[in-house]
């Protein structure tokens, strides 16, 4: 039956390719793992086009982002993790990063926990502990409150320090942390809590004044607190030994985040085209929006059930890549209702069972990047090869 339902989908699929400009000039499925198809697409444009179809209800699989210390290759980060029981199906590069700091310039949620988070305006993919995808502008919403005080906002995860700000360091603040400028740090332990997103944590503060540099480790947290006129109160109202109430959520609020990358860039909302003005108010401009670029684009199909996982070569004479609406007339065609863009250009790479299907425009090969959409396959015995 499950088998009737997949060949009735491909069909259905290929049916909906042909009303993209003109028919495909070829297309080629593949079965990956069970509840992973993967089709490569060459038509008139030209473009190659290689995407990835995950059944999201399927029990074997499991979406996740992947964050290393720095800027890693695709192909590496997907190794490194590659595991027993959790091995790596396929990635492709997400976020657009810094080329200085190596970190994401969007939210990334790893496992149920902010790896980078911060107040934005752009738009991101979440998939919760369910799988149930959304898509939204989400931006970080949380605070700590001191055993006697009020609720003082936290105005980043893992970012840079600011005058008259709160921001919470954790584990994956690279190998070490520096905290360096005006303001006090605490260290915090998770009190019988565990990391959640939209849940309030109880942690227990442990120490203050800790070193400049220091290792955090995966069940602790330190807030560094500024000495700015609106948080500086929080320094004198955080004592050791102290429970203290922490909470780290979204605004719009989605609880039990397991999944969120983001780019730059919509592309469709609910079946439509997304128009170049709004795109603007997330900081892209119209060159970005017109121009054909090697572009990859992540999107869920109306029913939220299917991830789409997108990469089109572009700078080469083999595939020109593609502007914002032709990759949103592509996805229409196979039935996609909500995408996102993700970093593109040289970084724009598909990587199944440790191997590039697709052609990285830059001349050096696949480049590092920060983070990766990766699909992950559960308790299937030996590390994948």
């Amino acid at each position: 039956m499950k088998h009737d339902l997949t060949l009735f989908f491909l069909l259905t699929l290929f049916s909906a390719i042909s009303l993209f400009a003109s028919a495909p000039d070829s297309v080629a499925t593949s079965a990956v793992e069970p509840g992973v198809i993967h089709m490569t697409i060459r038509k008139d444009g030209p473009f190659a086009i290689d995407v990835l179809i995950v059944d999201l209800q399927a029990k074997n699989l499991r979406v996740e982002t992947y964050r290393p210390v720095g800027l890693v290759k695709t192909t590496e980060q997907a190794k490194r993790n590659d595991r027993q029981d959790h091995s790596v199906v396929a990635a492709i590069n997400a976020d657009f990063f810094s080329f200085t700091s190596g970190w994401p310039v969007n939210n990334q949620i790893m496992n149920g926990q902010f790896v980078f988070a911060e107040s934005t305006q752009r738009s991101h993919l979440a998939i919760d502990a369910d799988g149930k995808p959304f898509m939204d502008k989400f931006s970080l919403s949380a605070w700590v409150r001191p055993k006697k005080g009020k609720a003082y906002p936290i105005d980043a995860v893992n970012d840079i320090h600011r005058t008259n700000s709160i921001v919470l360091h954790t584990s994956f603040s690279d190998t070490a942390t520096n905290f360096s400028g005006q303001g006090m740090i605490f260290q915090l332990s998770l009190a019988g809590s565990t990391w959640s997103i939209g849940d309030t944590l109880k942690m227990a503060v442990i120490r203050s004044g800790v070193p400049d540099l220091m290792h955090i480790a995966k069940d602790q947290a330190v807030l560094w607190i500024g000495n700015g006129p609106d948080v500086s109160r929080a320094q004198a109202e955080l004592q050791v030994g102290d429970t203290v109430l922490v909470f780290l959520g979204t605004e719009p609020l989605v609880r039990h985040i397991r999944t969120m990358v983001g780019g730059v860039g919509r592309i469709l909302a609910n079946g439509k085209a997304i128009s170049d003005s709004t795109n603007v108010l997330e900081k892209t401009n119209f060159t970005f929006l017109k121009a054909r670029h090697p572009r990859t684009f992540v999107g869920f199909d109306r029913d939220s059930t299917k991830l789409f996982l997108c990469v089109v070569d572009g700078r080469q004479e083999r595939s020109l890549g593609m502007n914002f609406q032709e990759m949103a007339d592509f996805l229409l065609s196979i039935g996609v209702w909500n995408a996102v863009n993700l970093d593109g250009g040289g970084s724009t790479t598909m990587v199944i069972h440790d191997k590039i299907v697709n052609s990285p425009s830059d001349k050096t090969g696949e480049r590092p990047v920060a983070n990766t959409l990766q699909v992950i396959g559960l308790n299937t015995g030996p590390v994948a090869k």
